[in-house]
């Protein structure tokens, strides 16, 4: 490989040195790569050098300067002319068959510098870069050779930044750096301290498993899930086509085939289309426009359809295809049954042409044990007809121990390892398969559950687990955890599962869960604890939040900024809907909405029917939130007339039997059992925490919204999480609530009932 014609200084004693260079600098990249350094050091011997900056995952090694470089609007992303389409490493490297490459990269950072500093850059092709430039190459290997495929130098000095890796996705990492540190800079100026890092990450694959089968993700939340695994350096995203609600075996549960189930793909092709799950299903384009935009975020895409069991999407159009025993579950897939295999082979072929990767996941967990042999038959055939007709390779979660028999599962097939009841990961590893770690309970995220983490417990991950550690309360038992440089330890990662389906949690709690267990997981994956320079827990805490809520690209956190407690409050005395607040959120009355005189002491009210309403430059508002109103309802209200609306849900007054209020989230409704008196004045709020919405009644908490849990195991009311819908009062679809609403406001924390009568009083005229 060719050397690149630019200057890489990294030895910042001769930063006095550049500022001396014209502001055109040819380059040749010459790096001194201290392989061996302690990080915690400057190996530049300069007492007042810069500390380690804060990133997640942190940095394995820097070297601090004195000064800072400054981004401005003349800074341009300057790509190596010699790399800018990519070079075979990407290739190897990947397991998309086209990753992207260090173009499609740079123009993927333009847009995140604009959203986190307003600054405006362009991305140049060239083998020259000018003073205060951000210069993107790669050929990071020639001059160290130890640094592994995604590892990058990033070098920060008064002429500029230099990003050189050995892959165009390692130079993307390197943008993930400097982006964190422009989200912590002083936004006055978005400063960065001079100085130099070798950064590379400990394991190959670091990864986040979803579960999109037990609940409906929109298209748009996926690539926003995209956005926030790359922003923290994972490098694969795993999704679960298929599941479907827990089952017992047919004998205990005789209605299954109306159990809910999952099939997240929908082929135009009759033969496969009435798979697809009517609530979400993807179309091949949007698969394609999917993995298009993942790529150019370093992501690879590990399609999974999950067979023989968790089958129930297949079996219920098929139930001769399912065991027939009344000891067998209704999702399992009779393996004894040959057109079960030749179903399988055609369902692959049907979908395989749609994705990018060359390595695909069957699933194959959770079968009937009495046919252990049989499935590790099957296994082993999955393997054969992927690599001879597809040139493919194979993934399975951990199985073999619930799998018995004398059948050897081919040690080609990846592991992906769940659970020490299905599959030892050192046994694993003795027979020779590579193993990914992804045991539960420690890193198993499932909304609602009662076995696994509902939420994360951030601080013993970060303390206690790293990809090596598979029992993280014996972590020193050999015959349990690996060793960290164990070979065959392709990495880690973790997985949201959506066991007690959709209604138990909505989009945005969900979001909420994942994005605050990925920063946490990206640290042990990347950096584990070999940096010297490690933060404690409570230090790393805060910096990690503040990141985390200014991901460039996510709009799920619904969290809106506020100068104060209050977001919004409109008390319309003013003849419109001006934010009393103090930050600017005025609202928009529609041409049929009218504020009008109220009477009985409540000054001026906003008139809403069934074509009016009031946008806000809001969408929704996550917990915790209070929101409040003083309502009118009319005699005659629209079927579900919708009170507040967002693209998250609606708060609706049903009129069957009567005025009831009821949130609708994600197509769940979830019904209140209050009832608003019709021509009355009533106040109505619901404030929301971690844990539950409640819902206040003329100031007096009258309920909390529940739903009701199916599962078999569990069969009991839970708690749910509304997000409240702030984007409009009355709805944009010619569905309004018909009466007056008063006294409106959004609060960004929960209250209590004393202080929620206070506000009412606040913020209307008199009591009804």
């Amino acid at each position: 490989m060719i050397l690149p014609n630019i200057t890489f200084m990294v030895a910042f004693a001769a930063v006095g040195t550049l500022g001396a260079m014209s502001s055109t600098v040819s380059s040749r990249a010459e790096f001194s790569p201290n392989t061996g350094h302690n990080p915690s050091k400057s190996t530049l011997g300069n007492t007042n050098a810069h500390p380690t900056p804060f990133v997640i995952p942190s940095l394995q090694e820097w070297d601090g300067g004195n000064g800072v470089w400054v981004i401005n609007k003349v800074t341009r992303i300057v790509v190596d002319s010699e790399y800018a389409n990519g070079i075979a490493l990407d290739f190897k490297h990947s397991y998309m068959a086209n990753p992207s490459h260090l173009q499609e990269f740079a123009t993927s950072f333009q847009s995140d510098i604009k959203q986190v500093t307003g600054i405006e850059i362009d991305v140049a092709i060239s083998n020259k870069y000018s003073k205060g430039d951000i210069f993107m190459t790669l050929g990071a290997e020639i001059k160290d050779p130890k640094l592994n495929n995604e590892g990058y130098h990033l070098s920060i000095s008064q002429m500029g930044v230099v990003i050189q890796a050995v892959t165009s996705r390692g130079a993307f990492w390197g943008t993930r750096t400097l982006l964190q540190m422009l989200i912590l800079a002083d936004k006055s100026g978005f400063a960065l301290p001079q100085g130099h890092t070798r950064d590379y990450p400990n394991y190959n694959e670091r990864k986040f498993v979803q579960d999109i089968a037990r609940k409906p993700i929109p298209m748009s939340d996926l690539k926003e899930y995209a956005i926030l695994t790359s922003f923290y350096k994972y490098n694969t995203h795993h999704l679960h086509f298929n599941d479907n609600a827990g089952m017992r075996t047919k004998g205990l549960m005789p209605d299954w085939a109306a159990k809910y189930s999952g099939f997240r793909l929908k082929s135009d092709n009759p033969a496969f289309f009435m798979y697809a799950s009517s609530d979400t299903a993807y179309t091949k384009q949007d698969m394609r426009d999917y993995q298009n935009f993942i790529k150019v975020r370093g992501l690879d895409l590990i399609p999974e359809i999950d067979t023989p069991a968790h089958s129930l999407c297949f079996t219920r159009f098929h139930p001769e295809w399912s065991i027939q025993e009344d000891t067998a579950r209704g999702d399992w897939l009779d393996l004894e049954n040959k057109d079960v295999w030749s179903f399988v082979e055609t369902l692959w072929a049907e979908f395989i042409g749609w994705f990018d990767s060359r390595e695909i996941s069957i699933g194959a967990d959770e079968y009937d044990e009495s046919k252990g042999d049989l499935a590790r038959k099957f296994v082993n055939h999955c393997h054969r007809y992927f690599a001879t007709r597809f040139n493919r390779t194979i993934r399975m979660w951990g199985s073999d121990v619930k799998l018995p028999g004398t059948v050897e599962i081919n040690k080609s097939i990846h592991t992906d390892h769940w659970d020490f009841t299905y599959s030892n990961p050192v046994d694993l590893v003795k027979r020779g398969h590579r193993v990914c770690n992804l045991n539960a309970p420690d890193v198993y995220l499932v909304p609602r559950s009662h076995a696994y983490s509902d939420y994360f417990d951030q601080q013993k991950l970060y303390e206690l687990w790293e990809p090596w550690v598979f029992d993280i309360l014996d972590r020193t038992n050999t015959s349990r955890n690996l060793s960290p440089t164990e070979p065959l330890l392709t990495g880690g990662g973790f997985a949201n599962w959506n066991d007690f389906l959709g209604e138990s949690v909505t989009r945005v709690e969900l979001y909420d869960r994942v994005s605050q267990a990925a920063g946490v997981v990206s640290e042990k994956m990347w950096t584990g604890s070999r940096n010297t320079d490690r933060t404690a827990y409570d230090d790393w805490a805060p910096l990690a939040r503040k990141l985390r809520e200014s991901i460039p690209g996510i709009t799920l956190t619904r969290r809106p900024k506020s100068k104060s407690s209050f977001v919004i409050i409109y008390d319309f005395e003013d003849g419109a809907a001006e934010d009393k607040s103090g930050n600017g959120y005025d609202g928009k009355l529609s041409s049929s909405a009218r504020i009008v005189d109220a009477g009985e002491g409540h000054g001026k009210a906003v008139q809403l029917s069934v074509n009016s309403y009031i946008t806000t430059p809001l969408e929704s508002i996550r917990y915790p939130y209070t929101i409040g109103m003083w309502v009118k309802p009319s005699g005659m209200q629209p079927h579900n007339g919708v009170l507040l609306e967002s693209g998250d849900g609606k708060l609706l007054i049903s009129n069957s039997p009567a005025h009831t209020v009821t949130f609708e989230q994600d197509s769940n409704h979830y019904a209140t059992q209050i009832i608003l008196p019709p021509d009355t004045w009533s106040h109505i709020a619901f404030s929301a925490d971690k844990d539950r919405t409640s819902v206040f009644f003329n100031m007096r908490r009258r309920a909390i919204v529940n739903y009701f849990n199916p599962r078999w195991d569990q069969m009991c009311n839970e708690t749910i999480v509304v997000t409240g819908p702030i984007s409009s009062i009355g709805s944009r679809s010619g569905s309004s609530f018909s009466g007056l609403v008063n006294g409106f406001f959004v609060l960004n924390r929960a209250i209590n009932a004393s202080e929620l009568a206070f506000l009412a009083k606040r913020y209307a005229n008199a009591l009804p």
